[in-house]
């Protein structure tokens, strides 16, 4: 919980008034709470995680809404492409992803929840939101649209077939589940790759594991010769 804090703070993701000024707006702020999660790593260690999250069932005004997630026959026949022509398969983990884009719409106001600084009378908070925070319903679009305009400036170019795979005439593909990057390139591309991965921490938090082990729940095992890969 202290590192959500401290990261959210660091992202300067909302402006504090008090409860006495929110009434002067007439504003009526949104609620939000903790979500807990423990998550199992493919080499078998756990993690646990806390996220602060919005109440978004009490939003009512927030435009469209989309979540940048990659379709599945668009995994199938990546998976494929990878196995025939033995093509690498790098993860990239965008930490608080939706805290980078900033609000294109309404003013939100929220509620901050017990346990969020120790020492504060959470009750008497309320914040304006300036990004974008989990479960606020136009995040996932937010979110695309940022990253969707920063791999442009990479030089990649967005799939007709699906919106969330993004190509490189060098043999990089990248697609987009939320959060989550799946990074497949040839073996002579290497070097492009690491240029690529050298800029995106310059507009990101990212944490990078290395090769692929997990993807939506798939296990994925890399041969040690080389020759492939096999999912389970």
């Amino acid at each position: 919980m202290v590192e959500e804090c401290t990261l959210i703070l660091l992202s300067n993701t909302f402006t504090t008034i008090i409860s006495r000024e929110a009434r002067q707006l007439r504003v009526k702020p949104i609620g939000s709470k903790w979500v807990y999660d423990t998550q199992h790593n493919p080499d078998g260690t756990i993690r646990h995680t806390a996220c602060l999250v919005n109440k978004s069932y009490e939003q009512r005004d927030f435009g469209k809404t989309y979540a940048p997630v990659g379709n599945l026959t668009t995994f199938q026949y990546l998976f494929s492409l990878v196995g025939k022509y033995r093509w690498n398969i790098d993860h990239l983990d965008v930490i608080t992803a939706f805290l980078n884009p900033e609000f294109d719409d309404n003013d939100i106001y929220m509620t901050l929840p017990e346990g969020w600084l120790e020492g504060l009378n959470t009750p008497t908070i309320i914040v304006l939101l300036k990004t974008a925070l989990y479960r606020l319903k136009q995040a996932p679009r937010l979110w695309h649209n940022n990253i969707y305009t920063f791999l442009l400036s990479l030089e990649f170019t967005q799939s007709q077939a699906d919106p969330n795979l993004n190509l490189r005439s060098d043999g990089i593909l990248m697609l987009l589940y939320v959060n989550d990057i799946s990074m497949l390139h040839q073996k002579d591309a290497a070097k492009a790759v690491i240029e690529v991965k050298a800029r995106l921490p310059e507009k990101y938090k990212i944490n990078n594991p290395g090769l692929a082990r997990q993807l939506l729940g798939i296990e994925i095992h890399h041969e040690e010769n080389g020759t492939g890969i096999s999912l389970g």
